[in-house]
Order: structure tokens, then sequence, then C-alpha cells
């Protein structure tokens, strides 16, 4: 557990006394060595969270800033007038930068237990999730309008299934749409890369990009993007009518067509869905054209029950199954936004001051980093003892019980970690059970649709 001892060794460092007064002090956000607030319990109250954030107030972050150091007693009052400072917010996104800094410089090393994806060298998923926000912020971060809240947040994420590591993330206004942040990941690309992203991002020159990079992608077709069979047909594939008829004597339809104005070669991969998720998809895709006052076209209502993936690997190196059970990986940075909401409340925060809000993001985003650093190395421990590490579990166990907090505050690292090896196989891994984790689905080339029925994402997180 070395590499664990060094992460928290480090970020010990990023909260310890005499780093957190000085980067205080270039900002601003201290002006004399004799103030209060000397950095440390300022910035160790907003990145370590309590078991109830969702009850935080600023008289219980004073509480916790003068548990930090004895000598900070201050009223609720004064707190609030810092916390609503420039400086703070400066301060906050300096520890945040820090502690990106030192989680790019890590090691990106595959945990080594899924066999299928060897062939790649880093499976980069990207997607976003969203937190509402007080509306007097929508100067700031406009929502997306109508019955959502008019001021919203967009966390945009990329992360390595492989190593499962952070690998960028960045915030925007709740209305910037997916696809305007789908050439975020291109610099970030290296030669057999494999992408794997919703329909959201769905450009098709970026796409062409990834294939520049001579990089891989795995993605949903969308509906309204015309389909050819061979490159010099004038009129477009009914998709529909076509796949029926290849279906009734294939279990999976697995080809090379020619998508959009300019034709460009992809592989198309598809499957008939169960009826279950079929219902559901003709259920949820009725809800949504209501809700938009349109009426949904017959072509899109044929192809519902159909899962249609284009992809531009090679037939020789990936077969049509391990294509579609690639593309159920992407659920796991779901679960990660899961965790975020339920463990972390990320998508609560009070107050319309956009310098308070600032600090406590920055707070919320540098927990994030940190336990994205710790899971993949308990994640490898808990594989090499049989058993299979529950991240929402290991979040809950850290927020819940204040042992993070404490760790810091008492400098007990090496205790910390020997009590967490110790409760980990019994209170921190999934339970036996029939169904499989998502992981195992994932090492186990599991196809997405033909061999499990689709279940709500609730459903995926591990008890």
């Amino acid at each position: 557990m070395r590499d664990l001892e060094q992460i928290l060794k480090k970020f010990e460092k990023i909260v310890s006394k005499k780093f957190c007064f000085n980067l205080a002090q270039q900002v601003g956000f201290i002006q004399r060595s004799t103030s209060q607030i000397q950095g440390y319990e300022f910035a160790q109250a907003m990145m370590i969270p309590n078991a109830f954030l969702e009850a935080e107030t600023l008289n219980s972050l004073a509480i916790r800033m003068h548990k930090i150091n004895k000598k900070c007693d201050i009223s609720a009052s004064a707190l609030d007038q810092r916390l609503n400072s420039k400086s703070a917010e400066m301060f906050m996104k300096a520890c945040f930068e820090e502690v990106v800094k030192y989680v790019i410089k890590q090691d990106y090393t595959s945990l080594g237990d899924l066999p299928i994806l060897s062939c790649f060298t880093n499976v980069l998923i990207e997607d976003s999730t969203q937190a509402e926000l007080h509306e007097k912020l929508s100067t700031f971060f406009k929502g997306s309008g109508g019955v959502a809240s008019k001021a919203s947040l967009k966390i945009d994420y990329i992360f390595d299934y492989l190593s499962e590591r952070f690998v960028d993330m960045s915030f925007f206004p709740g209305n910037t749409p997916d696809q305007s942040l789908a050439g975020r990941l291109i610099p970030l690309l290296q030669k057999n890369n494999l992408v794997i992203r919703d329909l959201g991002y769905y450009v098709l020159d970026n796409l062409k990009e990834i294939e520049n990079k001579e990089a891989y992608y795995v993605s949903r077709w969308k509906v309204n993007v015309d389909v050819y069979r061979n490159k010099n047909d004038t009129r477009p594939l009914d998709l529909a009518k076509f796949l029926d008829k290849r279906l009734n004597r294939e279990s999976i339809v697995d080809i090379e067509v020619f998508i959009g104005k300019e034709k460009h070669r992809v592989r198309l991969v598809a499957c008939l869905m169960n009826e279950e998720a079929i219902k559901k998809r003709r259920i949820n895709a009725h809800r949504s054209a209501q809700r938009h006052s349109r009426q949904m076209s017959k072509k899109k209502l044929n192809l519902l029950k159909f899962s249609i993936f284009i992809t531009n690997i090679p037939f020789e190196m990936i077969s049509s199954k391990i294509i579609m059970t690639i593309y159920r990986a992407r659920w796991r940075v779901e679960l990660i936004f899961k965790e975020w909401k339920s463990c972390l409340k990320l998508h609560m925060f009070k107050g319309y001051n956009k310098e308070r809000f600032h600090c406590f993001l920055y707070g919320r985003l540098i927990m994030i980093l940190l336990l994205g650093l710790i899971y993949p190395i308990l994640m490898n421990f808990a594989f090499t003892i049989g058993k299979e590490l529950s991240c929402f579990k290991l979040t809950k166990y850290l927020i819940g019980d204040h042992v993070f907090p404490r760790m810091f505050y008492e400098g007990k690292i090496d205790e910390f970690i020997k009590q967490l090896l110790s409760d980990l196989p019994r209170r921190l891994c999934m339970d036996k059970r029939k169904r499989r984790s998502l992981r195992t689905n994932v090492r186990e080339g599991n196809c997405y649709y033909n061999n499990i029925i689709i279940k709500d994402l609730g459903d995926l997180i591990a008890s």
C-alpha cells in the first residue's frame, strides 16, 4: 500500500499549514501573519466534507475550522464575509490547480483485469452531469430553460476505464451542448486509444479526427444520419427494413456501410433488443415527444427495437459481440456521477454568491480527484483477494464515519491505511449475488442486450 500512502501524504502536504498559508498569501486571502484564518483550516473545511453536506451551514463550517485550528474562532457572519470574497475563490482555485497538477503526473497503469480490452492503450469515456443552482447565478451559469432551473452547472468528465483514473474535468454553464464539448478530448488522444461516448457527443467530423489520431471509437448511430450500403449509392437504406430482414437470419448484423452526406465509411453493428427494453424505449420516446410538443416519426419508431452502433475498429480486431460489450463500459461514468451526487452531494449547492459557490465547487472537485486516485489502488487490492471493490460503499465509509477528516486532523495516515485494509474485505466490497457487476460483465465479454435484460441505472449500483 505504498502508493496509497504516497497519495495521502501528498494530499496532506497540499492541506498543510505552511503550504496553504503561502498559497493564501499569494492570492491575497491572508493579509497578515496574525490573521485568525491561516488558510489550511479553510481549505480542509472546503475539501473534506462532513457526513451531512445537505445540512452544511456557515456555523457548522466555522465550528469545523475551529476544530482544525483552535486559534481560528470566528463567527458565522465573519466567515460569510471571507467566503464571499474574490480572494477566497482564488485560493480554492489555486488549491484545485495544485491537486490537478499532481493527479495528471500520476502514471496510468491498467488494472489488468480486462483482457478483452488489452489491444487498447486507454479506454476513454467522456460524459457530463449537471447540478441545479440558485437562479441568481444564471448570469454566470445559465440553465437549459423550460422546466429546468434558470441556472445550472455542467461538469464534463473524461475517464480512463482501464486504469480507473481521472483524465480531465472542466465545468461549463448548464446550457452548453455536449456536441460543443466533443473536441475537448482530441488533444488528449494517443495512438490505439479507444473513445466511448453517448449520442450527445456525436459529431461526424469529430469521429474523423479520432481516426486521424490513429485512435478508435464506439458510438451509437444517430437516427437522422443517412446510411448507404455502398459508396456509390444515391438512395440511403431504409435501415429498419434492412435490419428486420437480416436479423431474421442472424443474431447480430455486422457490416461496412457509409454514413452522412460525405458517405464516410464505418462499421455498423446492430442487434434486436428484448421486448422489455423495446417497451421501455417506446415509452420514453413518446414522453420525450410529448414534452417537446412534437410527433415521433415512423422511421424513429421502427428503429427503436434495434440497438445500433458505429465504430472504426477493424472486423479482425474485435468481434461484433465484444463491440456491444465495450459500449457497456460507458455506464461506469454514470455510476461515478451517482456516487458524486449520493455521497458528495455534488448536485446541491446553497447560496447565490458567485465566489462562495466557486469555493464549495472547487472543494468538492478536489475531493472527487482524491477519491479517484484511491479507488484504483484499492480495486486492485480487492481483486488480488478475489473480491470486487464497491466504490459507492468506500465513499460512504470515508465520508459517513468521518475517518477521512480525522486522519488529516490527527496526522494518522498509517493507522488509517491499516484500518481501511482491515475493513475492506467485509465492509467495502460487493456482496456475492447472482447478478454480475458492471466490470464483471465487461471482463467476461457479455453482450450488452442479447444476454441480459436491461435494468435501471440504480439496479447496477453495488448494494
